[in-house]
């Protein structure tokens, strides 16, 4: 098959400087269906980029003006990358066309109609009647967007959880909802446990991800634990904010803000070389990263939402309730001081990372891609 992949962002290379969760299911999906497939991405020109590349067998198209990585806003800029998608797609050669987030559904759907072929969106959350709550004011956009998508008349949706299929049959018939997880998988890194008992977090630093509860559940916990460190991967327009709450609580020798981490393989060395891994998310699709802390036998207190619950098959890891970051200072304090769970939550977590190894899924995607287009014609 001929399968064009429209992804706002993509990596520059096989090491994968990935930013987001829709950046880790396009390359993981990418990488594996190019085995015996045409794989063309269609992404953002980004700095370092060429117009054109190959990673391994995956054709890499630059679309439109240079463009630097946003999470939020930047509504020209991505507009016009729409729109270049679009133009350049068009007048490819293809079975059929996936898009893999809000911004490349439209563009994948219109370049779907323009070349009489299947479009796909693979399916990370629904946010419809949250977009305001969960980024503010300039989420009435999105809410626009995902309305209009949802209302096309798309081949599939092929979500990345049964919580996102349960959603998405609100607003689509359930007969063109398909569920495949997405692939996590890695090569082990080697890399020492860091001196002091250390929690690992990797977020984008945006309001719904709630790392201030992250925050105050340390300024709990060092009260027990003094030299608990508390390293945090990740950027976003809440920084400043998060930066405030440590000075304000004196946890600036605990908790140290990482910035963007531009190697997967180096984030993954920070989540290997900690204790425990936390993820006090409110608003998750699937929640690879957890999935990311099992395969690296790291235990996790995450939040009690359906999606992590349903990724990490409640094994490997405490749940705490959502927003309640003294749930949450509970939780790591029952598992640092529990020897004998934590043992038994690191080997179950091993287990269940086994789930989503790349040839399974991919084949599964494969299949369903493969029935999309013969239904099609």
């Amino acid at each position: 098959m001929k399968i064009a992949f429209v992804t706002e962002y993509f990596p520059k290379s096989k090491d994968r400087d990935i930013k987001g969760g829709a950046e880790v299911a396009a390359f993981n999906e990418a990488y594996y269906l190019s085995k015996n497939n045409e794989i063309t991405v269609l992404t953002s020109f980004e700095e370092g980029m060429e117009r054109e590349t190959n990673i391994g067998n995956i054709k890499v198209i630059a679309c439109g003006k240079k463009r630097s990585y946003t999470q939020k806003g930047s509504f020209k800029n991505r507009l016009t990358f729409m729109k270049a998608a679009y133009d350049i797609g068009k007048k490819m050669d293809f079975d059929i066309v996936v898009g893999y987030n809000f911004i490349t559904y439209i563009s994948a759907w219109k370049i779907a109609k323009k070349l009489n072929i299947p479009c796909v969106a693979r399916y990370h959350d629904v946010w419809i009647n949250n977009w305001i709550k969960n980024i503010g004011i300039f989420g009435i956009f999105g809410e626009i967007m995902e309305r209009y998508i949802l209302s096309r008349d798309l081949s599939l949706i092929i979500a990345v959880s049964n919580f996102t299929a349960e959603n998405l049959e609100k607003f689509v018939p359930k007969e063109k909802i398909a569920v495949v997880h997405n692939i996590v998988e890695f090569d082990k890194v080697e890399s020492p446990k860091y001196h002091d008992t250390t929690i690992s977090c990797v977020s984008r630093l945006v309001e719904y991800k709630r790392i201030e509860d992250l925050i105050l559940a340390m300024n709990i916990l060092v009260r027990d634990f003094p030299d608990l460190k508390c390293k945090i991967v990740g950027t976003g327009q809440m920084k400043e904010k998060l930066i405030a709450i440590i000075e304000e609580n004196h946890l600036n020798d605990n908790i140290t803000l990482c910035g963007f981490v531009e190697k997967h393989e180096d984030v993954l060395k920070v989540i290997n070389s900690s204790h425990i891994f936390v993820l006090p998310s409110e608003v998750e699709g699937f929640g690879i990263v957890v999935v990311e802390a099992l395969g690296c036998e790291v235990p996790f207190v995450a939040s009690n939402i359906p999606p992590i619950m349903e990724a990490s098959g409640k094994k490997g890891g405490l749940f705490f309730n959502v927003r309640d970051f003294k749930d949450l200072a509970s939780k790591i304090k029952y598992l640092l001081e529990n020897k004998e769970l934590y043992n038994k939550l690191k080997n179950e977590g091993k287990e269940q990372y086994d789930k989503y190894q790349g040839e399974y899924i991919s084949k599964k995607l494969e299949n369903l891609y493969s029935s999309a287009i013969e239904k099609y014609n």
